[in-house]
């Protein structure tokens, strides 16, 4: 296999040009958005549902160029007036629960 180093100022900008396509996965959700940040991906959404929707999508495109969401790296947390209420999870296409808090 072949690449560039874990770390590298080069892994960050081919990462971004490699996934820049999963942005058009936020317009077909209105009111959803996703901001890539070096190999981060933020999944911003104003409801639960549309955020497991959002998700899938991502997890689809993500499949389709060989790359794969760390779940054991990922979580979910609410904001707003009802930050604390008990809310759905969030599940992926392979049944991984996102840890909420």
């Amino acid at each position: 296999m072949f690449g560039v180093r874990q770390g590298s100022v080069l892994s960050r900008i081919l990462f971004a040009l490699y996934i820049d396509d999963i942005n058009d996965s936020a317009v077909l959700f209105p009111g959803c958005h996703i901001i890539l940040y070096a190999d981060d991906i933020l999944l911003i959404s104003p409801s639960v549902m549309m955020l497991n929707r959002l998700l899938h999508a991502c997890e689809t495109e993500l499949n389709d160029i060989d790359l794969a969401i760390n779940f054991r790296k990922s979580s979910c947390i609410g904001i707003g007036q009802r930050n604390d209420a008990m809310c759905a999870s969030i599940v992926s296409l392979n049944d991984h629960v996102l840890i909420t808090g």
